[in-house]
């Protein structure tokens, strides 16, 4: 497909941009979490524990006979966690605490490399291209980024008593508990709305990048050819005069000549 060889030859031309873009929104994504609780709470974090992930699926897989039941279980497993434990209670109740769970660090993932497609394509932009195209790319990627991140949330609170979800971070803000847990049905479905968004941003910029020959130089679109269409006109035939009078200068002088002296 065009559109397709199209988004991976900007990415191969820049490549370690792109690598840097998807990576660096990870670190900043979960950074961003960190910080935004610490400046919510005023207390920063003061425990991390790193589970041991595998191990914990193998015990999910023998112990859970239904795969249904299985397969929810180990996308929620902790791989890292991070929070702020209040030492006030016995051992501690952890007040707030932000977990990385690997099956919503493959969304974030995915995110970072489609805000990072979307920013190779701009580059690939001619300047000529219209304007309404990059602004129409770069907000439908604002707006997919925002909806996916929200929904990628995973930070727990002590006051929820819950697993760690984005209804957290919503309650978090300042949204009602109850209200935050009863629009948390609608995760998924904001989450495919927010891949969509990006999905639709990557292919109208990838349709407005030229495409470009093996030796780089952008190759114009073919122009169709049309068959012409000739339309017979008559000629109306005229007379000619065969006889052709014969006649030199020095006849032609004479004449003049005899006109004069007449």
């Amino acid at each position: 497909m065009p559109t397709l060889s199209i988004i991976t030859s900007a990415i191969l031309a820049r490549k370690a941009l792109w690598l840097l873009i998807t990576l660096g929104f990870v670190v900043v994504y979960y950074l961003g979490l960190v910080v935004s609780v610490v400046i919510r709470f005023g207390e920063l974090p003061n425990y991390a524990t790193l589970h041991n992930y595998f191990h914990n699926v193998a015990v999910i897989i023998r112990s859970t006979p239904s795969v249904s039941d299985m397969l929810p279980i180990i996308l929620d497993e902790w791989l890292l966690e991070v929070g702020y434990m209040n030492r006030s209670y016995g051992r501690g109740v952890a007040e707030w605490s932000f977990q990385i769970i690997p099956a919503k660090l493959v969304v974030v993932l995915a995110l970072g490399a489609l805000v990072a497609t979307s920013f190779v394509l701009l580059k690939q932009l001619p300047r000529s291209c219209s304007r309404a195209v990059s602004y129409s790319g770069v907000a439908a990627t604002g707006l997919g980024a925002t909806l996916v991140g929200f929904t990628s949330v995973t930070l727990t609170w002590v006051v929820c008593c819950a697993a760690p979800s984005w209804a957290v971070g919503l309650a978090m803000l300042g949204v009602g508990v109850s209200t935050a847990f009863g629009v948390q049905p609608y995760g998924p479905a904001i989450t495919l709305a927010g891949f969509l968004a990006l999905f639709g941003a990557v292919y109208v910029l990838a349709r407005s990048v030229p495409r470009t020959s093996g030796r780089g130089v952008a190759v114009m679109p073919r122009l169709e050819r049309f068959q012409a269409k000739w339309i017979p006109v008559r000629v109306k035939k005229t007379r000619q005069n065969k006889k052709i009078e014969l006649r030199s200068d020095l006849i032609g002088t004479e004449k003049a000549l005899m006109q004069h002296n007449a």
